[in-house]
């Protein structure tokens, strides 16, 4: 039997394992709700709620073909047994870049069984190697969704085709009511508005809170759970920039392209953890973290972005790295369980995305970026309109106190919490300890280098 195994690539379109197995005939598609990824996970309602959407429409879909989408709900290893036993034979297709392909990998192995994967290996080689490879892979042609599906009469009791039976999961969190919906119809929609309208003011918004909403692609979310392919995202883009004479237009999507490409890249990495060696001496507050995550700081823009995140699944990439380096490089809090809760409210939650960057600015790998959040926040927002939205409390202050306002003649009315913290003296003694591993880091390289030169001169 073959079998298409859907993971994080919930679509029909440009799905080469989908097509190559249909036309080996009789083909059954498969999505398994494993208990151990969504039960005790990072993963959260909201990402559960966006996949649900995802399989509902795709579903829909393969029923258009005359095919059907299955169910199952329990470990990936026990499903593929059942099915071994009920089909004696199995051939499993997938995407390569399947975050269960190890699992899969390892199964197929140990019963003899088939795989096949299809796209882009993970990196291999040098940078310029793989870039070619991404170039190569992007050129090819669109794969054509099948006309028609045949899917088994006969499978085991195991599978369902009604998302309603569906056992409660009891994943984290809850799911939002402003953010963005699963599915192949919606990922085209959203790149069809950006390529005819949005992308106009691509540069020139991408780091101001509000209008980066509307004006940045918001293909992440997509492209994350696999509602539409890079190589479909790149082709039109790539299309609509050939039908392009102005250089500034242009310009906005050579750099979406850009950003393309480096997300891929870093996908493409071995997925790192979040761990390394800090450069910060750490501590832990259970009333800090709870403050932080509940946008009660005290300081504005960190808190319209944590009730932003809170009510939309969404930020822009500036207010990801503040939030960030608020909580490590200000509260100076241990980087474990900010960085999960982080990952289970983003909507677009990329394992090797989330954890590089998060990594990159709390400094786990480099130097910490620390960033002051209030000089920042005027910045990004000088009228305060994104921090009016989310923070009602300081609705009727002007901007002249809005990204400080515990200067506010009448703050105590206000009911806005107060700072948790001085941010400048935070700021001045997270650099004393940054300078000071800096200092130690140098000897110690310093030494190493005496002895090494000591040996060879012997």
């Amino acid at each position: 039997m073959n079998i298409i195994l859907f993971h994080r690539d919930l679509r029909i379109s440009d799905h080469q394992p989908l097509t190559a197995a249909a036309d080996r005939g009789e083909v059954l598609p498969l999505y398994v709700f494993e208990p151990s990824e969504w039960e005790g996970s990072i993963l959260s309602k909201r990402h559960y709620q966006f996949v649900v959407e995802s399989l509902a429409e795709l579903s829909k879909q393969l029923q258009q073909r005359n095919g059907q989408l299955f169910f199952a709900q329990d470990e990936l290893e026990a499903v593929l047994g059942v099915l071994l036993e009920t089909y004696e034979s199995i051939h499993v297709f997938s995407h390569a870049d399947s975050l269960v392909l190890d699992k899969v990998t390892k199964w197929v192995k140990q019963h003899t069984q088939t795989l096949t994967t299809y796209g882009l290996e993970p990196k291999k080689g040098s940078a310029r190697g793989f870039k070619r490879v991404y170039e190569t892979y992007m050129a090819q042609p669109l794969i054509p969704a099948p006309e028609e599906i045949h899917s088994p009469s006969h499978v085991p009791e195991i599978l369902f085709t009604d998302l309603k039976k569906l056992k409660t999961m009891n994943s984290k969190g809850s799911k939002i009511r402003f953010g963005q919906q699963g599915g192949e119809l919606q990922a085209v929609e959203t790149l069809d508005t950006f390529l005819d309208q949005r992308y106009l003011s691509y540069m020139e918004n991408l780091q101001n809170p509000l209008a980066s909403s509307q004006s940045s692609s918001r293909l992440s979310a997509f492209i994350v759970w696999g509602n539409i392919s890079v190589r479909t995202i790149f082709q039109k883009t790539t299309q609509k920039l050939d039908m392009i004479e102005c250089d500034k237009e242009r310009l906005q999507l050579e750099q979406f392209l850009s950003g393309l490409y480096t997300r891929v890249k870093i996908c493409s990495l071995p997925q790192a953890e979040v761990t390394g060696d800090s450069k910060i001496e750490r501590i832990w507050n259970d009333e800090w973290y709870l403050r932080w995550l509940e946008g009660k700081t005290g300081i504005p823009i960190i808190d319209a972005s944590m009730r932003c995140l809170y009510k939309t699944g969404w930020l822009n990439f500036t207010l990801r790295g503040l939030v960030i380096s608020f909580v490590s490089n200000i509260l100076l809090l241990d980087s474990e369980k900010p960085s999960a809760k982080l990952a289970g409210l983003y909507l677009d939650y990329e394992p090797a995305i989330h954890d590089f960057y998060y990594q990159q600015i709390s400094g786990l790998k480099g130097w910490p970026k620390i960033q002051n959040p209030v000089k920042l926040g005027r910045q990004l927002d000088p009228d305060g309109s994104f921090i009016r939205r989310y923070i009602p409390e300081l609705d009727g202050i002007s901007s002249k106190y809005i990204h400080e306002p515990w200067l506010y003649p009448g703050f105590y009315k206000l009911g806005y919490e107060a700072p948790m913290v001085d941010v400048i003296k935070a700021m001045k003694n997270a650099r004393i300890q940054s300078k000071e591993m800096k200092n130690t880091t140098a000897s110690r390289e310093k030494k190493k280098g005496e002895a090494e030169q000591l040996s060879f001169d012997l």
